[in-house]
């Protein structure tokens, strides 16, 4: 009986074991193989791209599972994290974010289907923070605005 349970786990274990390998494909070989690369993990990075000192971005992040904690940034500071995706369930992490008097509230930066299109290609998603609002980019050059203050 031991050795039927083993035979029928073996595959299954050389297929998560694969698609690990293939998850972490550099991003330089992403682009050639992007239509049969499913990613399993990501990378969220934060970034204060506001103008002054004195004011510091104040920002707190979650996920139904993790509690990412408070985080102060100053000018040019940058918070990230890592996870990986449910397949089951489904992926969202929200942010809170406050400057000085203003304030935005349940921001969504990653949620499956949306962030797991728009990023899959490096594996990285970014946020902006500026004096107008809040720009994404999944390569941390091309900036497109999606939140307003």
């Amino acid at each position: 009986m031991p050795c039927n349970n083993f035979r029928t786990l073996t595959p299954l274990l050389c297929m998560l074991m694969l698609a690990s390998c293939i998850s972490q494909t550099p991003v330089s070989y992403a682009k050639s193989v992007d239509n049969l690369v499913i990613r399993f993990r990501y990378k969220v990075h934060i970034i204060n791209g506001l103008p002054e000192n004195a004011k510091p971005l104040e920002l707190s992040c979650h996920s139904n599972d993790d509690d990412l904690g408070h985080h102060t940034l100053w000018k040019d500071q940058e918070f990230q994290f890592k996870f990986g995706i449910h397949f089951w369930k489904k992926t969202h992490f929200v942010c809170n974010f406050s400057w000085g008097s203003k304030s935005l509230n349940d921001i969504t930066i990653f949620v499956n289907k949306v962030e797991t299109r728009t990023c899959r290609e490096t594996g990285n998603c970014f946020w902006k923070v500026e004096t107008n609002g809040i720009y994404f980019s999944n390569n941390d050059q091309n900036w497109e605005k999606r939140f307003k203050w």
